[in-house]
């Protein structure tokens, strides 16, 4: 964890997709731990539940030092229920130590990292 950092914070917005759709970016800011994954999750679920169609969801990790298993875990389960609304998953903004970790994990091919 990271000490200087506060607790996980999620804002949703919303901007044009590559599609001319709507794309739906998650920007979290703090350490994604054991503690505060919840926050993301619970903020993902919203959204997925608030779709009536397939889905553009992108992670925004660029103010996000640390990610535990446990926030690995709700990265994971996100793109799995975003992909079950037949739409699109994918991370923005990864560095640093998340980065390495989803690489040296293989998420990275799973997740889109970016």
């Amino acid at each position: 964890m990271s000490p200087d950092v506060p607790d996980l914070t999620v804002r949703i917005e919303k901007e044009q997709g590559p599609d001319a759709g709507p794309r739906v970016l998650v920007v979290a800011a703090g350490d994604i731990d054991h503690l505060h994954a919840a926050v993301l999750e619970t903020a993902v679920e919203h959204e997925v539940a608030r779709a009536t169609g397939p889905l553009d969801l992108v992670v925004d990790l660029g103010a996000v030092p640390y990610c535990d298993s446990c926030g690995m875990q709700v990265l994971l389960a996100a793109a799995r229920r975003v992909a079950a609304t037949g739409g699109s998953f994918g991370l923005r903004g990864v560095h640093g130590q998340v980065s390495r970790t989803l690489r040296l994990t293989g998420l990275d091919r799973v997740l889109g990292s970016g």
